[in-house]
């Protein structure tokens, strides 16, 4: 996790400008216009930019939101902002290097809480620390990652297959995407994979992969991702 995690930056990883929309799914009010709802109202859904979840693997800088997470810590927490607001993020859920989500709450002065008392299994209601501060943590708001875009994808998939260890064992490029060929995919993510099996990178062994992203200007694998694949 990265030593400065607990910055206020909302544009970490380099994401200045992102555009990001409230998707209520059932209740009309955001989360910032709720904190006295009582009950256990479906949570909103915040949907943003995939990077923003990086967990720092596959030459993609570790996200503001993916850095904020505080299950570890609790009390004391770290925080990402949206729209100016301070949230914390209490686990997320993956499907890929893309596909994610995280269960995020809003922090709330303590004095102005008037929400639920603490209750089990969520964070609604309990007591956070953030900087020597006491604060009260909001109703669940559910951020999920948008996709990637089509060049975004191609980049992720080279980097798969050149820093992926075991997980891409294959001798080349092309054996490794034809295995990902048969998995469930999103709609730019197949258009990305049709793309690179026309290319001419197939016949590359990793550590000709290697090379190439390195040659291009592409991160080069960090020590999170060697540890990852070291376990």
């Amino acid at each position: 996790m990265s030593a400065n995690a607990n910055e206020i930056s909302p544009t970490r990883g380099g994401l200045p400008g992102l555009s990001e929309e409230w998707l209520p799914l059932s209740s009309p009010s955001t989360v910032a216009e709720s904190p006295t709802q009582k009950g256990n109202p479906s949570p909103d859904k915040v949907m943003t930019h995939w990077r923003r979840f990086s967990s720092g693997l596959w030459r993609v800088p570790e996200g503001d939101i993916s850095a904020a997470y505080a299950a570890e810590s609790f009390p004391r927490i770290k925080v990402f902002t949206h729209e100016g607001r301070l949230f914390t993020n209490g686990g997320g859920h993956f499907s890929g290097p893309v596909a994610a989500g995280a269960d995020c709450y809003l922090l709330i002065p303590a004095n102005e809480y008037r929400g639920p008392e603490p209750r089990r299994y969520t964070y609604e209601g309990r007591e956070a620390c953030f900087r020597g501060e006491v604060f009260k943590l909001g109703p669940k708001v559910v951020f999920v990652a948008t996709d990637a875009t089509v060049e975004e994808w191609r980049q992720l998939f080279r980097a798969m297959y050149a820093d992926g260890g075991w997980f891409a064992r294959h001798s080349n490029y092309g054996l490794f995407l034809n295995e990902d060929s048969r998995l469930s995919l999103s709609e730019n993510a197949r258009a990305a994979l049709r793309l690179e099996l026309t290319g001419d990178l197939l016949t590359h062994s990793k550590r000709e992969m290697q090379r190439f992203l390195d040659d291009n200007g592409v991160s080069e694998p960090n020590e999170k991702l060697q540890l990852a694949l070291a376990l």
